[in-house]
């Protein structure tokens, strides 16, 4: 089966995916860019198991890709499956309109999304770009009250478990005590480790954690909890005046780091922290999950609900409520019973969103796609007869 996917980027989780997908069938992979300004990444195994091409075109602000040429490659090779990575872009947006004049049914896949106060013509083009699918690929249930917003099917979603990184068992294995302390000592972390990954933008709402993290403070014994950020970005310059502004002790910060610089730091910490104001996902989780700790976030990350649940294995707090978001990192820091108990349940979450059940998703899927395809062109060969 020739299935061809359009996506913006090589990420590094999204090679995993194609390699393994790509075994289980002739997979194509056009990407819109090799990069974005906003991402670092250091990428293995590019086509390893799959056939790729970037796309000639241009890029503008972070993330808007405009490839002219995938008319040229549309049209010079036919596909048995049109899988769309997204739709905002101005090249997925070409691209959807291509296969919807030439009645080409095709797939849309989607990480997720919340339905904002859109104006009148921004709403009209979601839902003609998302509506225009035969077939809809939900990363969850946030995802799937986004893409029902704007016009899909409910009956014709499929959701699947996003997963995010191939972790070996050397990989998952936790930090000598002896470790773990020098770590510790290294980084000026104290007590209880509170971890938070990402961007430093405002989006991640880590000003929010900054400040709930000095508000816990004043309320726990000195040297109790410590807070780690890692990440890199326009907002350090900022965090560090809140810091500086609130007195808080005990923050360490660190700029962005490869897959392998951050894993000492997944098994050092006892909890992981992400305050997003918006993630359509929030791809940290599945690394956070894997690594069995209590994850803390807010109603605006789309794996809450999914990959984090709340009192499960961890808390789901409103998002810029500073209170809620003290309580929650305060009853973590006191409690390690509660750390104990939300840490094994991370983990059997965890379990379900392996690389492995996303590939299984996904040719399950293709298949099921296929059959529909081929009774369809055998009941039009029949009417037409």
């Amino acid at each position: 089966m020739k299935v061809l996917f359009l996506t913006n980027i090589p990420s590094p989780y999204r090679i995993d995916f194609f390699n393994e997908l790509g075994k289980r069938c002739e997979l194509t992979v056009w990407f819109q860019a090799r990069n974005e300004s906003n991402r670092e990444w250091e990428i293995e195994g590019l086509g390893r198991h799959f056939r790729y091409q970037f796309l000639k075109g241009r890029t503008f602000g972070l993330d808007k890709h405009l490839n002219l040429s995938i008319l040229r490659e549309l049209n010079a090779e036919p596909f048995d499956a049109y899988i769309m990575g997204c739709y905002s872009s101005p090249t997925e947006m070409l691209a959807i309109h291509w296969l919807k004049l030439r009645r080409k049914p095709f797939i849309l896949n989607s990480d997720g999304g919340f339905p904002g106060n859109d104006r009148w013509l921004q709403r009209k083009l979601k839902t003609y770009l998302i509506s225009s699918a035969a077939l809809w690929l939900s990363s969850g249930s946030s995802c799937t009250r986004y893409l029902e917003h704007y016009g899909a099917a409910a009956d014709r979603i499929r959701e699947y478990p996003l997963s995010s990184t191939v972790l070996s068992g050397e990989e998952l294995q936790p930090l000598a005590p002896e470790e773990k302390a020098e770590l510790k000592r290294k980084g000026n972390l104290e007590g209880v480790v509170l971890l938070a990954v990402g961007q430093f933008i405002p989006r991640k709402g880590l000003d929010v954690l900054l400040r709930a993290f000095a508000k816990l403070q004043r309320e726990l014994p000195e040297g109790k909890a410590s807070l780690l950020l890692i990440g890199g970005g326009p907002e350090e310059a900022r965090y560090e005046e809140i810091i500086r502004e609130e007195g808080i002790r005990g923050v360490t910060i660190k700029r962005f780091l490869q897959k392998n610089e951050l894993l000492p730091y997944w098994k050092l910490a006892d909890a992981f922290v992400l305050p997003t104001r918006y993630d359509v996902w929030g791809l940290v989780f599945n690394e956070a999950a894997a690594f069995g700790l209590p994850i803390v976030t807010t109603d605006r990350a789309g794996a809450a609900g999914d990959l984090v649940r709340d009192g499960e294995n961890g808390f789901v707090v409103p998002a810029e409520d500073t209170e809620e978001l003290a309580r929650a990192l305060r009853r973590l820091a006191e409690d390690i019973d509660l750390r104990q108990q939300f840490s094994r349940r991370s983990r059997e979450i965890s379990e379900l969103y392996s690389m492995d059940r996303m590939v299984d998703a996904h040719a399950a899927i293709l298949e099921g796609w296929r059959t529909e395809r081929e009774v369809a062109s055998r009941e039009h060969l029949y009417l037409d007869s």
